[in-house]
C-alpha cells in the first residue's frame, strides 16, 4: 500500500511534466521590480511587422539521438576560442545537450571578452531559471534591460525572446499577474505565437486553475492547430478531470504531430501504468529518453515501470540517472529509496535518501509523510528520530 502511494506521487509528476517547479524559490529582495520593456510601435499605434519574428528559432526541441551525437561530436573537437561568435554557438550546443555547467563556464567567458553582449546575458538568465536560481536569473535579465535601453541596435525579434524569458522569471518566483500580464502582450503582438499559451496555460495548471488553462490552451489551438505542447496540455487537462480515454486521444494527437514528443509520451505512459499496460509504458518513455536523455520525469517513470515488472537493477539505474541529473527531485530520491529499502534490501542508503528527502523544498505533504513513516521502519529500535 505504502508503495502504492509512492506510485501514485511519482505519476502525478510525470502528468505535470509541463509544469514550472519553481515556485519554492524565494523572491530576490527586488521582487516588485519591473523589468518588462515595450515593443515598438508606429506613430499609427501598430507594432511593425519586424516585430513578429520567427519564434520558432529559439523554441527548438531536444535533439534527436543523430543530432545528439553530431553536436557531442562537434563539442569533443572544438578548439578553444575566444572569439564571442564561437563561444555563444558552443554555449547553446552545451545547453541543447543539458550540460548545464559547461555552458555557463562558456557565457561567462564570452561576457568577460564582451561584457555588453546581450545574448549571452539572456542564455544566463534561461540557464539559471532551468537550474531554479531565481536570483541569478533576475540579475541577468537586469543586465540585459539596461543593455536594451542603451542600444540603438536590439532587433524586435530578441526583445520578443527577453519578453519571454522574462514573464518565465516572474511566474518562477510567484509574480503571476506580471508573468501573465506580458505573456497577453505577446499574444496580442502574435496572436500564433503557441509558446506564450503553453506558458500561461501551465501558470494556471500550477495553481489549480485549471478551468481557465483549459481556456487558454483552447484558445491557442484555434491558432495554432496541431501544436504538440498543446495538445499535450489538452490531455493534461482531461487527464486531471479522469476523462482517460479522452485525454489518451490528445496525447495521441501530440505524438502523431512529433514521435519523439516526450512530455506526450511520459504522460501516455502513465495512463498504460495506471491501466496495468507496463509493456506500453515502457515502450513510449524509452522512446521518450532517447529523444531527451535527460528527461527527469521520463527516467522515473520508467524505473517506476521497470521495478513493477520485477526488474530491478533496470529501476535502479533509472532512479539513479534521474537523481544525477536533477540532484533537488525529491521524487527521484524516494523511489530509488523505496527500492533499496523494499528490493534490495539495502536499509543504510535508504535511510539517506529519505532523510534527503525531508531536506528538500518540496512543501510538507504526502511525499515526506511517506518518507517519515520509511524511516520510522528502518532506523534502529531505540534511536531517536
Amino acid at each position: 500500500m505504502r508503495f502504492a502511494l509512492a506510485l501514485a506521487a511519482a505519476l502525478a509528476l510525470s502528468a505535470c511534466a509541463t509544469t514550472p517547479a519553481s515556485d519554492l524559490a524565494p523572491a530576490p529582495t527586488d521582487a516588485k521590480q519591473d523589468l518588462d520593456v515595450p515593443m515598438a510601435v508606429t506613430q499609427g499605434g501598430k507594432v511593425p511587422a519586424d516585430a513578429v519574428m520567427n519564434w520558432q528559432s529559439f523554441f527548438k526541441a531536444p535533439p534527436s539521438g543523430k543530432e545528439r551525437s553530431l553536436l557531442e561530436q562537434k563539442l569533443a573537437a572544438w578548439n578553444d576560442t575566444s572569439n564571442p561568435k564561437d563561444l555563444l554557438a558552443k554555449g547553446r550546443g552545451e545547453l541543447a545537450l543539458g550540460r548545464l555547467a559547461a555552458a555557463e563556464t562558456s557565457f561567462r567567458k564570452l561576457l568577460r571578452l564582451a561584457p555588453a553582449d546581450l545574448d549571452a546575458a539572456l542564455e544566463l538568465a534561461s540557464l539559471f531559471l532551468k537550474k531554479k536560481n531565481i536570483v541569478d536569473a533576475f540579475e541577468f535579465l537586469s543586465q540585459v534591460k539596461d543593455g536594451i535601453a542603451t542600444s540603438d541596435k536590439v532587433g524586435h525579434g530578441f526583445i520578443v525572446k527577453y519578453r519571454y524569458t522574462l514573464a518565465l522569471a516572474y511566474i518562477a518566483r510567484g509574480d503571476r499577474d506580471k508573468g501573465h500580464k506580458v505573456l497577453s502582450d505577446l499574444i496580442g503582438v502574435d496572436k500564433g505565437f503557441s509558446p506564450a499559451y503553453v506558458a500561461l496555460a501551465t501558470s494556471y495548471l500550477a495553481v489549480q486553475k485549471d478551468s481557465v488553462a483549459e481556456f487558454v490552451v483552447r484558445r491557442g489551438l484555434d491558432r495554432s492547430k496541431d501544436d504538440p505542447r498543446l495538445l499535450n496540455l489538452m490531455g493534461l487537462i482531461l487527464q486531471k478531470k479522469r476523462l482517460f480515454e479522452e485525454a489518451r486521444m490528445w496525447y495521441d494527437r501530440a505524438v502523431k504531430g512529433d514521435a519523439g514528443f516526450a512530455p506526450a509520451l511520459v504522460n501516455r505512459a502513465t495512463l498504460a501504468t495506471q491501466n496495468f499496460e507496463f509493456a506500453a509504458a515502457e515502450t513510449d518513455l524509452l522512446n521518450a529518453i532517447q529523444r531527451d536523455p535527460l528527461n527527469v520525469e521520463a527516467l522515473i517513470s520508467l524505473g517506476i515501470v521497470q521495478k513493477k515488472q520485477g526488474n530491478h537493477q533496470g529501476a535502479k539505474a533509472s532512479f539513479t540517472k534521474a537523481v544525477d541529473t536533477d540532484p533537488d527531485n525529491p521524487y527521484a530520491r524516494f523511489n530509488l529509496a523505496v527500492l533499496l529499502a523494499d528490493d534490495l534490501k539495502k536499509p543504510d542508503e535508504a535511510l539517506r535518501l529519505f532523510h534527503e528527502v525531508l531536506q528538500t523544498n518540496l512543501p510538507a505533504g504526502d511525499l515526506k509523510d511517506l518518507a517519515r513513516s520509511y524511516i520510522n521502519d528502518l532506523k534502529p529500535s531505540g534511536e531517536p528520530y
